[in-house]
């Protein structure tokens, strides 16, 4: 039977991909929510059977009743901030391109890795729109991760290859694999940095230093497999602090935290950093995480609650700085700059970014297994 065929006119489907957060702040929702998580082998990459053996019987029976009292400090009832600020912005972004892109060439969404709606769902939702003629021609993937990381973005890749390989149509498909050196990315980071600091100033105090700290990594996953991770960080901490005006180059430092296990990991560490700073007499700290675009546990309740809470108890004050989350001009810069990836010509996308050049790495500290 012959079948009458449209072609659907230039869309592109844009996806903003994020991890996701567990359904619940309980043990049995962490327990599925870790099992997962740490079981991608782009997250965890030693020894796959001995790795199998240490989550099963080891990290699994306890960490989950830890890891749920932590997600409680941060749940609103109904679900966590990582969850609300990832389905608000992209919200946002689909009514500031309203403006920019009239025509509708492009259409964004948002998917997490670990939480609905799935990868999978925004595929089938492509799926449905051809057929009824309305489907986009390319399909764009955006981790909402800054940096580069083999555990992030391209743990992500494998979540959209395994999906892609169920599927008999493929889109045109493109991913975009870091996005740090963007203006908007740089220009709202100082923005937010600068506005912090100006409060802190107006309400009298006197901001020692400004720690611009990042999720950490094994340090080996740097020195011997050559991730970019660490590279990019340190772009992002030159290219904010030295746009900043309410506080000095000099007055800044960068640092890894999150850090577990008995592995080396990137150094310095922000806990360690903040310790010997209030012990110099450097007691007023702000600190503001750009490995993040939205809020999560990591930049709430680890730095947000329990950096605030040690650095009391040494004597100094933390002042973390919010997540970019959903502010105005972020969602209206980062709708630009989603138009310019989908629509724009290679000189475009080009101007949307810092250029570097090799004279900025020369004061780039280097990663150094230690020997022992």
């Amino acid at each position: 039977m012959n079948q009458t065929y449209t072609h659907p006119k230039r869309k592109t489907k844009v996806v903003f991909v994020q991890l996701g957060s567990p359904s619940e702040p309980t043990a049995k929702a962490l327990r599925k929510y870790l099992r997962k998580f740490l079981g991608d082998p782009r997250v965890i990459d030693i020894n796959p059977w001995l790795w199998k053996i240490i989550l099963n019987f080891f990290v699994l029976p306890f960490r989950p009743k830890k890891s749920a009292k932590l997600y409680a400090r941060i749940w609103d009832g109904k679900s966590f901030p990582l969850i609300t600020n990832t389905r608000d912005f992209t919200k946002n972004v689909r009514e500031e391109l309203k403006t920019i892109d009239p025509n509708g060439y492009v259409e964004v969404n948002h998917a997490f890795l670990l939480s609905p709606p799935y990868v999978n769902e925004v595929y089938d939702s492509w799926e449905d729109d051809l057929k009824k003629g309305i489907g986009a021609t390319k399909l764009l993937v955006i981790p909402m991760f800054p940096q580069y990381s083999e555990s992030t973005i391209a743990s992500g890749i494998d979540a959209l290859a395994k999906e892609l390989s169920r599927r008999v149509k493929i889109p045109t498909f493109e991913v975009i694999t870091n996005f740090h050196r963007t203006h908007a990315f740089i220009d709202n980071s100082v923005n937010q940095v600068d506005t912090k600091i100006n409060e802190l100033l107006q309400q009298g105090k006197k901001i020692d230093t400004l720690i611009i700290t990042f999720h950490g990594m094994q340090k080996r996953r740097i020195v011997n497999k050559g991730d970019d991770y660490y590279r990019h960080c340190y772009e992002t901490f030159c290219l904010i602090t030295n746009n900043l005006k309410n506080i000095k180059p000099e007055q800044c430092m960068m640092s890894f935290q999150s850090r577990f296990g008995s592995e080396e990991w990137i150094t310095p560490y922000t806990e360690e950093v903040v310790k010997k700073l209030i012990a110099e007499g450097k007691k007023e700290i702000a600190i503001y995480s750009p490995s993040f675009v939205a809020d999560c546990l990591e930049t709430t309740d680890e730095l947000g609650h329990e950096l605030v809470n040690d650095a009391k108890d040494w004597g100094g004050n933390v002042y973390p700085i919010e997540c970019l989350n959903t502010k105005k001009d972020w969602c209206k810069d980062f709708a630009k700059y989603t138009f310019t990836q989908a629509e724009g010509s290679a000189q475009d996308k080009e101007d949307i970014e810092y250029q570097l050049d090799k004279k900025f790495y020369e004061k780039m500290p280097q990663q150094v297994m230690n020997k022992s």
